[in-house]
């Protein structure tokens, strides 16, 4: 199995994505249920919320990095 066709797999599984989304409600409701002068605690969550879309974000490129060389340009 290739990177990508684990990549697509994972992206196409449901409980893959409901871990990403629970992930990212959770750091959300971080933000939204912060004291008002608790800036720490919203910049923190929202740097972990940066970093759970970039892990989620690149397994995705891995998964489309198939359709992409397909699409390329063949010059040579």
């Amino acid at each position: 199995m290739t990177r990508n066709e684990w990549a697509n797999n994972l992206v196409n599984d449901s409980h893959f994505l409901e871990v990403f989304a629970e992930l990212k409600n959770i750091e959300l409701s971080r933000i939204v249920n912060s004291d008002e002068n608790d800036i720490q605690e919203r910049e923190a969550a929202y740097s972990k919320l940066n970093a759970i879309q970039g892990v989620y974000n690149h397994i995705v490129s891995m998964a489309d990095q198939k359709k992409i060389n397909e699409k390329r340009w063949k010059i040579f």
